[in-house]
């Protein structure tokens, strides 16, 4: 089909699917703190932050609709990533060294993209887990250079085991997302919220902070249990 006849309208058994990888997309809890705190104006980091936040959902909504306008509803169909369709198209082209470059391209900044977010994001949580892990009375603190890196390094082979287990990319993403990313984006962050202003907030505003972490929580939920059965299917 041409473009302009692309079917526009998705199932909404997919929905739940699409709540987990928006998730995880815009997961970025654990460096919004240390990114204000680095920063030569912190004052300024509110404008920062929805400037960035506008650019990347204007990216992403690009990006996802410019790919099913080309490949329609083939897009990631059994890997869930792109690089399936660009390796698809350049097999049916004259210049096929050009696109399996390209295509190698891609992958490879998919890898760094991934692996340089991630390895920010682990840096806060690895570091809090540490520093619980090595407090008196715990693990001794001699060769705690090694022992951090060990744990680090097993943090990075749990990560390739998942990575091998042959689990499309697409239902990794969305598992993230609809499990780890509702905890820090809509339950833990309400939830500090209203302790922190216990006392201060109007109904109205509570009414609001509770529908945000109760909506957040039941698409969260479906949306782990949608992906779980996506897996396990």
């Amino acid at each position: 089909k041409q473009w302009y006849q692309r079917r526009v309208r998705a199932p909404w058994r997919t929905l739940p699917l699409m709540f987990g990888m928006a998730a995880f997309a815009f997961e970025g809890a654990g460096v919004v703190i240390p990114t204000e705190s680095s920063m030569k104006q912190p004052e300024k980091f509110n404008k920062v932050l929805v400037f960035v936040l506008v650019c990347a959902t204007f990216m992403y909504i690009a990006f996802g609709v410019l790919l099913y306008l080309a490949f329609g509803p083939q897009t990631g169909l059994s890997t869930g990533q792109i690089t399936e369709n660009l390796e698809q198209f350049a097999n049916h082209r004259a210049d096929k060294a050009f696109w399996h470059f390209i295509q190698s391209l891609v992958r490879f900044c998919l890898v760094a993209g991934i692996g340089m977010s991630v390895t920010v994001q682990l840096i806060v949580v690895l570091d809090i887990f540490e520093k619980e892990l090595f407090k008196p009375g715990r693990l001794s603190t001699n060769n705690i250079y090694w022992k951090e890196n060990i744990i680090r390094g097993f943090v990075t082979l749990i990560g390739l085991a998942l990575a091998a287990s042959g689990l499309s990319f697409g239902h990794m993403v969305s598992l993230t997302g609809a499990f780890s990313g509702t905890l820090m984006q809509f339950i833990f962050p309400c939830a500090c919220y209203l302790k922190c202003f216990e006392g201060e907030l109007s109904t109205v505003y509570k009414i609001a902070v509770w529908g945000m972490a109760v909506v957040g929580g039941i698409f969260g939920a479906l949306a782990t249990y949608v992906t779980l059965v996506e897996i396990f299917s």
